[in-house]
């Protein structure tokens, strides 16, 4: 990994909604404009080379076997709250 991973908000899906929300409004004209008004770098976070087999290892044979094995927890949530809408 040679990118950078950078971040300054915590909740960057509300942070998403809330430049919807502006776009929507008028009060900015699009989506790159409020994009660049509402957000801003934060500190830079480098993988550490030493790490970058264990975080791979950790993304193939835990992260993307977790969404099926919790989909009938979501479905769960969903039946006993009636969120989402079906």
């Amino acid at each position: 990994m040679t990118c950078p991973l950078i971040d300054r908000t915590y909740e960057a899906s509300g942070l998403g909604a809330a430049i919807n929300c502006a776009v929507g409004l008028g009060v900015y004209s699009d989506h790159l404009t409020a994009t660049q008004a509402m957000t801003h770098l934060g500190d830079e976070f480098m993988p550490i080379d030493a790490n970058v087999q264990l975080y791979k290892r950790l993304y193939n044979e835990v992260y993307l076997k977790m969404y099926e094995r919790l989909k009938p927890l979501y479905q769960s949530i969903q039946d006993i709250t009636g969120y989402p809408a079906k």
